[in-house]
């Protein structure tokens, strides 16, 4: 199957004007923003700002104008360079890449003042802003739960207290909310996502790393309402895309219009997938924004803690690698799928949790102080995670591996851990085990294999699943 063919039949048919209408009508999702209209409306607050001699004065301006064209002209110059070695449709699509920044360089040159602010600040919004889709939506999770049907099968969208779901139903849409999610996988957002339209849930503007951008991953993720927000270097190893003032203001006042219209919004505090297992301390940037805006706006908001744990990590052997420096950042979302489907299917007993806690709700005469609130926020992820046995099991086997004498240190009984955690299912205890043996996590002791002795062959691996429930600040 040619999965980018598909893609864009999927797209095609997502404009019918009976099923956008049938969707509007009956769907839990809707098209509640209008692109033209969110443009309009954060150009003319930018543009406003500058008028008045706001933080967006001739000096940033000139500052944020000079950044796009030596970053265009950075990037015209690779491009021209990998012209020579290509060929078919990949030479065709660099000499299109070449044609349109050619033309914006042209176009920004000739540019002054609010004409130039008008024209960097539509550039960045057609890169920052969704261009959700519910049709598409629909339609994708239709096509997801058949190709991928071991891993969305594992999805369970459970409560911390009965009633949760029905809160958030009555808040939904109506009121800003934000889902705070611990980070695992560059996939989190698609369990996430199919859990929350089970639940009868709308799914949220997800703020993601431009490092997604991969392959089809870039026609999928706008239609799924990923919000792309730029970490990388705009200059490379001199200038970063959230140091350019036009960039950050436009990313701000982008994310200010969906919340005064109520859109939900999930993101990371953590900022990256953690290299430990442990999660990280928050970074506040956004929620810092968020605070702003009850304060500006004199708007309550709510804050959800979502816990996110999987049987077993989509990324865990590549995480490993990112601690000795390599590059995990490679593959487009639908690669991710097919690993995270076959890993699924190779197991019996896999869940994927995910775990909707009570709303926190921020006032504008009461908000809290923001290091603090951010940290407590992350302590109340933490403490909703569902364990999977494989969290629990590295957790009991290092346990035993570490209290032992030196001549046990690498490797522990199957019957010790049993009569060491009496009340502990022996079904999961066995299913972890055999997970943890057919990663090569472990390996049974030959000489002692009737005695179901193993020897740990990666305690790395098992550490980072240990890990998962623990924070490291």
């Amino acid at each position: 199957m040619n999965i980018n063919k598909v893609i864009d039949f999927i797209v095609s048919t997502s404009k019918s004007p009976i099923l956008i209408m049938l969707v509007n009508h009956f769907a839990v999702n809707k098209n509640r923003i209008l692109r033209p209209r969110l443009f309009q409306a954060v150009s003319k607050h930018i543009l406003a700002d500058y008028s008045r001699d706001g933080m967006l004065g001739d000096l940033s301006l000139f500052e944020a104008k000079s950044l796009q064209l030596l970053h265009d002209n950075t990037l015209l110059r690779k491009l021209k360079g990998r012209v020579p070695g290509s060929s078919g449709g990949a030479l065709k699509h660099i000499n299109q890449s070449i044609k349109n920044i050619e033309q914006r360089i042209e176009k920004l040159n000739k540019l002054e003042g609010p004409d130039t602010l008008r024209f960097l600040t539509r550039t960045y919004l057609e890169d920052i802003a969704p261009d959700f889709d519910p049709v598409f939506l629909i339609l994708f999770r239709s096509l997801a739960t058949r190709l991928f049907n071991n891993f969305v099968n594992s999805i369970r969208a459970i409560e911390t207290e009965i009633g949760t779901i029905h809160k958030l139903r009555n808040i939904i849409g109506k009121e800003p909310v934000f889902f705070i999610a611990n980070h695992i996988s560059n996939a989190d957002h698609l369990p996430i996502l199919f859990a929350l339209n089970r639940a009868g849930l709308i799914s949220p503007v997800v703020i993601g790393g431009s490092n997604l951008y991969r392959g089809i991953s870039k026609k999928i993720l706008p239609k799924i309402n990923v919000c792309q927000i730029k970490r990388d270097d705009m200059i490379e190893k001199k200038i970063k895309w959230l140091g350019n003032p036009i960039y950050i203001e436009t990313f701000k006042q982008h994310n200010q219009y969906m919340w005064l219209h109520n859109e939900p919004y999930l993101f990371y505090p953590e900022g990256g997938r953690s290299r430990s297992g442990k999660i990280l301390k928050p970074k506040v940037g956004i929620i810092k924004n968020v605070f702003e805006f009850v304060k500006t706006e004199q708007r309550k908001v709510h804050f959800i803690p979502l816990s996110l744990s999987y049987t077993t990590v989509p990324e865990d052997l590549a995480i490993e690698d990112s601690r000795k420096g390599v590059n995990i950042s490679h593959s487009d979302l639908i690669q991710q799928l097919v690993d995270l489907n076959q890993e699924y299917g190779r197991f019996k007993d896999t869940a994927t949790y995910v775990n909707l806690g009570l709303p926190i709700t921020v006032t504008p005469d009461d908000i809290p102080d923001l290091e603090d609130f951010s940290c407590d926020l992350m302590n109340k992820v933490r403490d909703n995670i569902r364990p999977t046995p494989t969290y629990e099991v590295a957790q009991m086997i290092l346990g035993a591996s570490e209290s032992g004498d030196q001549s046990s240190a690498n490797r522990f009984s199957v019957t010790d851990l049993k009569n060491a955690n009496p009340d502990y299912d022996p079904e999961k205890l066995i299913s972890a085990i055999e997970i943890f043996a057919t990663k090569k996590f472990i390996r049974p002791d030959t000489d002692l294999e009737t005695n179901r002795i193993y020897i740990i062959s990666k305690p790395e691996m098992l550490r980072q699943y240990a890990n998962r429930t623990e924070c490291e600040f």
